[in-house]
């Protein structure tokens, strides 16, 4: 049997070409040693730990470009500036992070999003390198790239400020993974700037007298051939269900299931925490898919393509919703408004935020902060009722409130 391989000796330049693959270490100079690979290249390597107890491994050289007396020496030099407080292999990291291109950190970052990042997300965050970030920054070292510099895009793009900010958010996304990977250095963030969107808060929702100008409009233009019919049914969809648009176009006849009345919506907004979203049919909704005739894998596929889903019906919802007198001012209505005010005739129904959270897929308190808009007429009845109910308790009589003189209780 062949003895044990020493894995701490005595560096040599003829020890150093018998060492086996693996690490080995000097006897004379403590963290000093060399790295064997298996291709057969040789590495004279030095660990230590830095100020804060991590255990670092500074590469000094390789062996043939420099010997072993060279490289016990730069080991001497190096433990001398450790002991000073220095990091030369952070400093290293640091100083290489800092040559680097911020294209380089955009195709790193992209190869990572494509197996983490859902389809959507990843295709908007390729668009707007591609058409934004590169522009901009793209030809910026890591080590150049400042706040004020950031500012001053943003400042430029006020015409464009919904753009402006996904360039930042996305660039900022991109800046805090590569931080995490120690790609570029250790500067601060200079995406973290102040973004100002004002996006008003919309809590639009339709009153019965609504759905019904909107129902007759619908009705209207039925089998006409003036919207096409995919169109009529995907709007007449997003009335009776809770569905986002994008969730309603992306389903397939494989994830609606008669028999048990249910519609398994795979592609959701929070698939990827809550798992597969079951919308459970009404007899309307039911009514309206038997009538869809089933041409594709789509339930709304495309009236000009062989095959693929509908991405759109703006141009129908337009038509039907100027009909219906619902396309100006206070009173225009979007297609998200449906999803807000089947929300609204739940809450008018008598089923809480958690309840119908649980129903349209978000928790109770986004359904609250969101979508929980209580429509004109139900408002006007519960003013009604508490102002009804207050004014009731003086009838019955009132409450006596002391004189301030007769009132001898001492205050606390």
């Amino acid at each position: 049997m062949a003895p044990p391989l020493k894995r701490k000796l005595r560096l040599s330049d003829a020890i150093m070409r018998k060492l086996p693959v693996g690490r080995s270490w000097d006897t004379d100079i403590g963290g000093f040693g060399a790295k064997v690979y298996t291709t057969g290249k040789v590495q004279f390597i030095l660990r230590y730990r830095s100020r804060d107890k991590r255990q670092r491994e500074f590469r000094i050289g390789q062996f043939g470009v420099i010997n072993t007396d060279e490289a016990r020496r730069k080991a001497r030099v190096l433990l001398g500036r450790i002991s000073e407080g220095h990091d030369p292999a952070w400093e290293r990291k640091v100083e290489l992070a800092s040559a680097t291109l911020f294209n380089e950190v955009i195709d790193r970052y992209l190869v990572w999003a494509q197996g983490h990042h859902k389809e959507s997300s990843f295709k908007e965050v390729s668009r707007f390198g591609r058409l934004h970030i590169r522009r901009h920054f793209g030809d910026v070292l890591v080590s150049d790239l400042t706040r004020g510099q950031v500012q001053r895009v943003y400042d430029r793009l006020r015409q464009a400020p919904h753009v402006r900010a996904k360039i930042i958010q996305w660039s900022r996304a991109i800046w805090a993974w590569a931080e995490k990977r120690d790609l570029v250095g250790d500067s601060r963030n200079p995406f973290v700037i102040v973004i100002s969107v004002r996006k008003p808060r919309r809590d639009r929702v339709l009153s019965s007298e609504e759905y019904q100008r909107l129902w007759a409009a619908l009705e209207r233009h039925r089998y006409r051939g003036v919207i096409p019919n995919v169109s009529l049914w995907a709007i007449e969809f997003l009335m009776l269900s809770p569905l986002r648009k994008t969730e309603a176009f992306r389903l397939r006849w494989e994830n609606v299931d008669f028999v048990q009345r249910v519609i398994r919506v795979v592609e959701h907004k929070t698939d990827r925490h809550d798992g597969v979203l079951d919308v459970f049919m009404s007899d309307a909704l039911e009514q309206l898919l038997r009538t869809i005739p089933r041409c594709c894998d789509w339930v709304f596929p495309r009236p000009d393509a062989r095959d693929g889903h509908i991405a759109s019906v703006d141009k129908g919802w337009l038509t039907i919703r100027k009909e219906a007198g619902l396309h100006e001012g206070r009173d225009r209505v979007t297609l998200h408004d449906l999803r807000r005010s089947w929300n609204s005739v739940g809450a008018k129904l008598g089923y809480g935020p958690e309840a119908m959270g649980r129903v349209l897929g978000n928790s109770a308190r986004v359904n609250e902060v969101h979508y929980w808009h209580l429509a004109a007429d139900l408002k006007r009845e519960i003013t009604a009722r508490v102002a009804e109910t207050v004014a009731g308790f003086r009838q019955k009589g009132e409450i006596p409130v002391p004189h301030p003189d007769l009132d001898r209780t001492p205050l606390a």
